[in-house]
């Protein structure tokens, strides 16, 4: 049901209107936040259940970053997303795709763990993103945005990239600055130094004065030349 509600409250909304950030910030409050490690976390997340999508994301980071993927969906016909949890992240893009690109066809969660009920209406797959199985399964797919948010190790999120950055045309690398998560903030590093030449990059890191600490963050690569 989360889903026809999110999709019902996207269409109430302009293009336009999607494009800005005030907008996100109250469309992510009601979409409902996640309250997993609470220490990290602000008030402003916590006991904000909204429609049950159970967001992992700070709105001081998401919200912007949601403002700047709708900017770009119109050039957007397919979402991947590696490494889901409760799927509130990967519906919320998907579903904003879908309403400002009616070009738009498909959207992919892969994890570890069964398939979150949110995720019912989109085709999953259960892969251990760290074997060769995933990267044979990606083979010479291509999906115009990755989502990277699988295993958090160095060679997990280096795995991961380097099996889709040439299959991506944006490709979102989440927690580059977690206090929680070195080892992504290190690849991240390396990956724009990496790939200086052909991609261009933005940060979404803002934090919050209230927690002690540095988490999540949201870091994107996009190409220089867009592939069709």
């Amino acid at each position: 049901m989360s889903v026809e509600l999110v999709r019902q409250r996207l269409a109430t909304l302009s293009e336009e209107s999607l494009q800005r950030v005030e907008v996100w910030e109250k469309l992510l409050a009601e979409f409902g936040f996640n309250d997993e490690n609470a220490e990290e976390l602000p008030a402003l997340m916590l006991n904000r259940p909204g429609l049950g999508l159970r967001i992992w994301q700070y709105p001081c980071q998401f919200a912007p970053y949601m403002a700047w993927l709708a900017s770009k969906a119109s050039m957007v016909r397919s979402y991947l997303e590696i490494g889901a949890r409760h799927g509130g992240t990967f519906l919320v893009q998907a579903e904003t795709l879908r309403r400002v690109n009616p070009g738009f066809v498909r959207a992919v969660a892969v994890d570890l763990i069964d398939q979150p009920p949110l995720l019912t209406e989109f085709e999953y797959r259960q892969e251990d993103t760290r074997l060769d199985s995933f990267k044979a399964w990606v083979g010479d797919q291509f999906f115009d945005v990755v989502f990277v948010d699988g295993d958090h190790s160095y060679e997990g999120v280096k795995g991961d990239a380097k099996a889709t950055v040439g299959r991506c045309n944006i490709q979102v690398f989440h927690d580059i600055s977690s206090d929680s998560c070195p080892q992504v903030r290190q690849y991240w590093v390396e990956h724009q130094k990496k790939y200086a030449k052909t991609h261009d990059f933005l940060e979404f890191v803002e934090q919050y004065e209230s927690v002690n600490g540095s988490f999540l963050g949201v870091g994107v690569a996009v190409r220089k030349v867009w592939v069709e």
